[in-house]
């Protein structure tokens, strides 16, 4: 038969053939054996952390911190949160939060973040509001290091170092903050504020803005307050508005510094001890 003269034919073998049967072969069933595992690790595996949301929380354990809320003091006249003597290896992150003091002048002497002789402690991301000082290192601290935080309307300082007399192992690192608005008013006749202090330990203050530092009577006033430091670096600062804007006094040792302008400020750079690295204005 010629399929070709008949187009019928050839349309009927075709269907023919793909009407054949094959056999099948199972594929297993098709309902999963459960849902999907996760591919990455969370965030509290990767770095466990422990959540703040209370004002005067003491930290005694190792860790990772981060505020889940603005911290309010109320009435409260303590320090907000406290890292005390032989604490180690905490970085407290503010998440973007404040932590606020509304008690008047005059009275305590609170702190926002007070670190006590403790080691490796980082505070970084935040703003500190109304305390006496907004953050403040004491005793043989060593290694903190303040980040990308602003303090304001603070009545003694912003950021403090304060180490121990002819002991310059303490070590502090402040950088990318503001500090502005540092205010004695009320806190006594004669009162200096500044608004960041280096004394008896070997800093780093870098990329800083520290603006409107205002003392009280006969006291005086500065942007950075450099006070028998040793082994120091101020670098790349904007400093405005205070009697001083780098002041080094105490005979501190190799205080380098470099890159820092000044606006607002009679006295500009002040003391002894410091080696102008060019830049200063």
């Amino acid at each position: 038969m010629n399929f070709l003269k008949n187009p019928l034919h050839l349309l009927l073998a075709i269907i023919s053939i793909v009407s054949v049967p094959f056999p099948a072969f199972s594929q297993g069933t098709l309902n999963p054996p459960g849902a999907p595992a996760p591919l990455f690790k969370t965030l509290s595996e990767v770095e466990p952390r422990f959540p703040i949301f209370t004002f005067q929380t003491n930290l005694t354990v190792s860790g990772s911190y981060y505020l889940t809320t603005n911290l309010f003091s109320g009435t409260n006249s303590n320090d907000a949160i406290t890292i005390r003597t032989n604490v180690r290896n905490i970085t407290l992150d503010l998440n973007g939060f404040s932590i606020v003091s509304t008690n008047p002048a005059g009275g305590a002497s609170p702190v926002g973040v007070r670190i006590s002789e403790a080691t490796n402690i980082v505070v970084r991301n935040g703003q500190f509001q109304g305390f006496d000082r907004g953050i403040r290192a004491e005793g043989l601290f060593y290694g903190i290091v303040v980040d990308n935080v602003h303090t304001s309307g603070s009545r003694r300082s912003g950021i403090e170092a304060d180490g121990v007399t002819g002991n310059a192992a303490q070590t502090v690192t402040i950088r990318n903050c503001v500090v502005d608005g540092v205010d004695g008013t009320g806190e006594g006749a004669s009162v200096s504020c500044d608004g960041i202090v280096i004394l008896s330990c070997t800093a780093v203050v870098d990329s800083c803005v520290v603006r409107d530092i205002i003392a009280v009577g006969t006291g005086s006033s500065s942007c950075i307050n450099a006070s028998s430091p040793t082994n120091t670096f101020i670098n790349n600062n904007f400093l405005s508005n205070a009697d001083t804007g780098l002041k080094m006094s105490g005979g501190g040792t190799r205080v380098y510094y470099r890159n820092n302008l000044t606006a607002g400020c009679p006295t500009p750079f002040s003391g002894t001890g410091g080696v102008d690295r060019g830049g200063n204005f």
